[in-house]
């Protein structure tokens, strides 16, 4: 069995190759004349399928299973979704309303979302949480882990040359990626937090989506910083208090793995 530090460094090393084929790709496919979103609406989004295959390959090849590709439990398991439900609904209605992309286009960034959330979660609340459980307690572990998950979306930069926004997405991750890891620890499992990751990115993008005309004046940092805290604050607080306690959280460091059955 690999020691619990060279295995977290293992696993950092994955999400690091991982996050460079995430990014580095697109800016491949970007040019000066295709926007983001038309690379999102009419193309595959090949770095996030090659990052998630990369992904797929060095799990099996390390032989890790414990990645939370499990039913979720305990029974009532459902209920811990209801506040990223009621968020999603409000997305949704939002996006239904005021989004303009044809059937097509909607079908290509439901899968383009569907395979982002699937590539982030594994590498995050799969690859590098089971690597940092292993490694650390309980706290620096979930903070590691959602802090990383957040520093990534810094490199967002890359692509639309705007640091500022980058870092107040990075901090919006951040917090809502506390509540995606709470919830994969109650559930244990990582599907259920798949399913909300690509919803919300789904629902996100269609609010606004397919406007004409010139893209309006970004709103200044200091709005979109406190829109963020006011949208991601809740999810944030609701993602400390499903972990508030070893009772409440028990199990996170197998998934429960004991009492359904060790799968190595």
């Amino acid at each position: 069995m690999m020691p619990p530090a060279a295995r977290f460094a293992l696993a950092a090393g994955i999400v690091a190759v991982w996050a460079a084929i995430t990014m580095v790709v697109p800016t491949l496919l970007l040019d000066g004349t295709t926007t983001l979103q038309e690379l999102i609406t009419k193309n595959l989004a090949w770095g996030v399928a090659g990052a998630a295959a990369f992904l797929l390959v060095a799990v099996r090849l390390a032989g890790w299973r414990d990645m939370g590709f499990l039913a979720p439990s305990p029974p009532g398991w459902w209920k811990l979704l209801w506040l990223p439900a009621l968020y999603l609904a409000g997305l949704a209605a939002v996006g239904l309303t005021t989004g303009r992309l044809e059937a097509g286009a909607v079908t290509m960034v439901l899968i383009n979302t569907a395979m982002v959330g699937f590539s982030e979660e594994l590498a995050f609340r799969g690859v590098l949480w089971g690597g940092a459980r292993k490694a650390f307690a309980f706290w620096p572990a979930f903070l590691l882990v959602s802090a990383a998950f957040g520093s990534v979306h810094v490199f967002n930069a890359v692509l639309t040359g705007e640091l500022a926004e980058a870092g107040v997405q990075a901090l919006n991750a951040f917090m809502s990626g506390a509540a995606y890891l709470a919830i994969r620890i109650r559930t244990r499992s990582i599907i259920p937090i798949m399913v909300i990751h690509a919803l919300w990115d789904f629902t996100v993008f269609l609010v606004g989506s397919g406007a004409t005309g010139p893209a309006p004046e970004p709103a200044p940092v200091l709005q979109q910083l406190t829109l963020g805290l006011v949208l991601t604050g809740p999810l944030f607080l609701y993602g400390i208090w499903l972990v508030r306690n070893e009772t409440v959280r028990a199990g996170w460091g197998d998934d429960g793995l004991e009492t359904r059955g060790s799968v190595g």
